[in-house]
């Protein structure tokens, strides 16, 4: 299992750092966005919600409404997932459990792994977590990259990435039941928006790939050893490497179009995800830092949060946390409140 903190530009500095002289790619037109305006500036309409946690610590890992999320929740010796007052499972904390959640219009999946063995199984439930069931324990060592592609749900099916010694394989089954079948990948994969899969060798800097599993046809997305791309089906993020760090963050299109600067060295990636709703890209500025929202449709830049702790996001919602344990309150933001506005 990939863990979910592993990020790959420390990997990949090591090599940019061996380099006596670094050429770095032709400059790129930079869209002028101003990034002082908030995102309720830039778009009245938006919306953005405080759910103020009580009791013991809570992370919600999908919103089914501004004011309704599905979460986990630590209580002395086991982990909980619940959704408000219904406890959906519990389970004790001695085998480093993980929950990875999806949601679909009928019902609520996730895989319940240990972070020791990366393996576990697969759940679904009604869509506000009425009768839980097992669906599967034939998960293999499952792939997490901290996006909500790790578990996709699609046509009455769920599918996830899991490794197979030096391969992935796509596993899915039905949410009904029956037998996981797996499609055998060569190399290192994850899933991304159904039915794509994107390369997830996190050492390695250069060209991506896209595989389109309905055919397996390969698409090869273009990139320099200087640069960490990582794509989508919609839009690929390029962080341009330095040896102190990133020079540049981009985004482009996965045939290497409509390449644009997002920002400069002090912009990263919130999560891992590229974009969300195939449109916003989530960002941290660590100059200023605040935590920003950019668009791809117009070019803007608007700030999100100025206190913000662990970003997250699923579906149509971005959420954050504000303050600690003891005074913690999620803030969600509804991304179609945005295009609503304009």
């Amino acid at each position: 299992m990939i863990p979910r903190d592993c990020t790959p530009i420390g990997l990949a500095l090591a090599a940019v750092a061996a380099v006596v002289v670094v050429v770095l790619p032709a400059p790129v037109p930079a869209v002028k966005a101003p990034v002082s305006t908030s995102v309720t500036d830039v778009w009245p309409g938006a919306r953005i919600a405080a759910n103020t946690v009580t009791g013991s610590p809570y992370t919600p890992l999908a919103y089914l409404d501004p004011g309704t999320s599905a979460g986990i929740t630590r209580a002395s010796d086991s982990l909980r997932l619940t959704l408000g007052e219904r406890v959906l499972r519990e389970v004790p904390l001695s085998g480093s459990p993980r929950f990875v959640l999806a949601t679909s219009p009928d019902s609520l999946v996730w895989l319940e792994l240990s972070d020791i063995t990366g393996t576990g199984a697969l759940w679904r439930s009604g869509p506000r977590g009425e009768s839980p069931v097992l669906v599967t324990a034939d998960t293999g060592r499952v792939v997490l990259l901290d996006s909500q592609y790790d578990l996709v749900v699609h046509e009455g099916r769920a599918s996830w990435a899991a490794v197979r010694g030096d391969a992935t394989e796509v596993r899915t089954v039905a949410l009904s039941g029956g037998p996981v079948t797996t499609a055998p990948l060569p190399g290192d994969f994850a899933l991304s928006a159904w039915p794509f899969a994107t390369s997830a060798a996190v050492e390695q800097a250069g060209p991506s790939e896209l595989v389109d599993l309905r055919d397996g046809r390969v698409s090869r997305v273009g990139g320099q050893n200087v640069e960490l791309v990582d794509c989508t089906p919609s839009w690929c993020r390029v962080q341009v490497l330095r040896q102190s760090g990133t020079a540049r963050f981009d985004l482009m299109k996965p045939d290497g179009s409509d390449r644009r600067r997002v920002g400069g060295k002090g912009i990263r990636p919130a999560f891992g995800d590229v974009v969300v709703l195939d449109r916003y890209a989530v960002v941290v500025d660590d100059d200023r830092g605040v935590l920003a929202l950019y668009d791809t449709a117009t070019g803007r830049m608007a700030d999100l949060a100025a206190e913000f702790g662990t970003v997250l996001a699923r579906g149509p919602y971005v959420w954050w946390s504000v303050g600690g344990n003891e005074a913690l309150t999620w803030r969600v933001l509804d991304l179609r409140t945005l295009e609503a506005s304009v």
